[in-house]
């Protein structure tokens, strides 16, 4: 039995808590799937943020009767995806259990007071996730997102330490065998199933050739990518060591339609090139590489800068590091090369 099952809705999300819980030197493995492993730690991207809400609680309650003592459901740190529906199908599969939802990520500036979810202080209906082409997000009140979930509990949260407490709170209540909350809350269950162990420094594969993929449409994913290119880290140089993939898809193509396109294009590259990792920005535009690939588990081996996890495709000699659209200053990218880059 694994001491923790995780679903997320979407790539970037699991990967993003298996990279928590490698950080804190315990194994875990992201798949598309339920696998046997011996790892104690399972994530199961469930692929639901674009499903009908009774799809999504179709998809959340396929996974609700897996042995484990702890069932996290990773939500979207910017209430995007069907929150409720998937919480609604876990109270009814595991009635025993309470659920604890922790929303807040101050870490990325994501805080909660009085049950409404703030972007940078902004609430996040006012933000530029209003405007997200697939799952645009309405109302800034997490209580009123989740009034019709039972035994669910919201915790505010305006600071690490918050997320801490609650989740401390949660591991200890022998009625909560439900929690929910984005990566803040993974690091927080993290902490204390690795304690008293400290972490244990990371040690990072050496990237020289690395082709980045930005499928997010969000602005800092986009100033991310112009930074990195002015401050000469990236180029659409076909010689360069960090390239930049240009993406000849017609602008009229549906989102999803461009991630499944893109796939191909990144597998026709590793067809032709030799590459040590594939960077990139968006959860559908990594699933649609994933899948091109054939949808092989990952092993996440930690972030390397926070938001950013790595991770190894098992069986092939290749690296995937992603990153939601919407998270991390516009110098993310120069650091992430700083660390893996210049690795030895």
């Amino acid at each position: 039995m694994s001491a923790l099952l995780a679903l997320a809705d979407d790539l970037t999300g699991a990967l993003e808590v298996g990279a928590k819980f490698a950080g804190r030197g315990i194994p875990s493995l992201v798949t598309t799937s339920s696998h046997p492993t011996a790892h104690p730690v399972e994530v199961i991207d469930i692929e639901s943020r674009h499903l009908s809400q009774e799809a999504s609680a179709t998809a959340v309650t396929a996974f609700a009767d897996t042995p484990a003592r702890i069932i996290y459901l990773k939500t979207d740190s910017t209430l995007r995806g069907n929150i409720a529906a998937e919480l609604q199908a876990l109270a009814r599969a595991r009635p025993e259990s309470t659920i604890a939802y922790m929303p807040a990520y101050p870490a990325l500036g994501r805080t909660v007071k009085d049950g409404v979810l703030y972007v940078y202080g902004i609430p996040v209906h006012r933000t530029a996730f209003a405007a997200d082409p697939l799952d645009p997000v309405t109302d800034s009140s997490i209580r009123r997102l989740v009034r019709d979930v039972s035994r669910c509990t919201v915790h505010d949260g305006e600071t690490d330490a918050d997320v801490a407490r609650a989740t401390a709170a949660a591991l200890a209540d022998p009625h909560c065998r439900i929690i929910a909350g984005p990566a803040s809350v993974a690091a927080e269950i993290a902490a204390q199933f690795a304690q008293p162990r400290a972490p244990a420094p990371t040690h990072w594969p050496r990237i020289r050739k690395c082709l980045i993929v930005n499928g997010s449409l969000h602005e800092v994913s986009v100033g991310q990518m112009a930074f990195a290119e002015a401050h000469g880290c990236l180029s659409t140089s076909a010689t360069a060591g960090w390239r930049i993939l240009h993406l000849p898809i017609p602008a009229a193509t549906r989102p999803l339609e461009i991630a499944a396109a893109t796939g191909r294009l990144v597998l026709q590259c590793l067809s032709e090139t030799e590459l040590d990792a594939v960077m990139v920005f968006g959860g559908d535009t990594a699933f649609g590489i994933l899948k091109a690939l054939g949808c092989p588990p990952l092993e996440p081996i930690g972030e390397v800068v926070t938001g950013v996890p790595v991770s190894r495709v098992l069986n092939r000699n290749l690296y995937f590091i992603t990153k939601a659209g919407g998270f991390g200053d516009e110098s993310l990218i120069p650091a992430a090369k700083q660390l893996l880059h210049a690795n030895d």
